[in-house]
């Protein structure tokens, strides 16, 4: 996951490889997800793991965000919506972040290739909605506005014999 941070003198960027989750639903013959069945879809990602490469920043950033109280951000999707054949979804998630949870929504793509699915997604959120202010060092300062870009390869599972439905 990459988040990309506006800092009026250079541009900044925020990369983690530890978003961990799950993605229940049932797919169709070509591999699209089932919408008129029960689906749900969990992310969960350490507030430790995300990086810039600036250890001051990092710290900053850990403290900013109360890492040791709110240790993790989390996404939960609550409704989707097929938007094309081009495996593009309309998701609507709760994102908590510093303690607070609010409502989002954004366009991912969706694809599924063999055992693998993979979801791409881009989305613009502004931190001061779940309270954290934004740095201002002097001269330097960063806009509340960031945008997260993710990109999650999920491997799929066979249901098991006890969440098979009976008939």
């Amino acid at each position: 996951m990459n988040v990309d941070l506006n800092v009026n003198l250079h541009p900044s960027h925020v990369v983690s490889t530890a978003l961990t989750g799950t993605v229940d639903c049932e797919l169709d013959k070509q591999g699209r997800p089932r919408l008129d069945r029960p689906y749900s879809a969990t992310l969960t990602l350490p507030v430790d793991s995300l990086k810039c490469g600036n250890a001051l920043q990092d710290r900053e950033m850990r403290r900013r965000l109360d890492a040791s109280r709110y240790p993790t951000i989390t996404a939960r999707v609550t409704q989707g919506e097929a938007l094309s054949r081009g495996g593009r979804y309309l998701i609507s998630a709760r994102l908590a972040l510093h303690g607070r949870t609010r409502a989002i929504e954004s366009t991912v793509r969706l694809r599924v290739t063999g055992t693998t699915m993979t979801v791409d997604g881009d989305q613009v959120i502004n931190v001061k909605d779940f309270g954290v202010a934004p740095p201002r060092l002097i001269m330097l300062r960063m806009e509340p506005e960031v945008r997260v870009r993710s990109h999650i390869v999920a491997e799929l599972q066979e249901p098991t014999s006890a969440s098979r439905p009976r008939g």
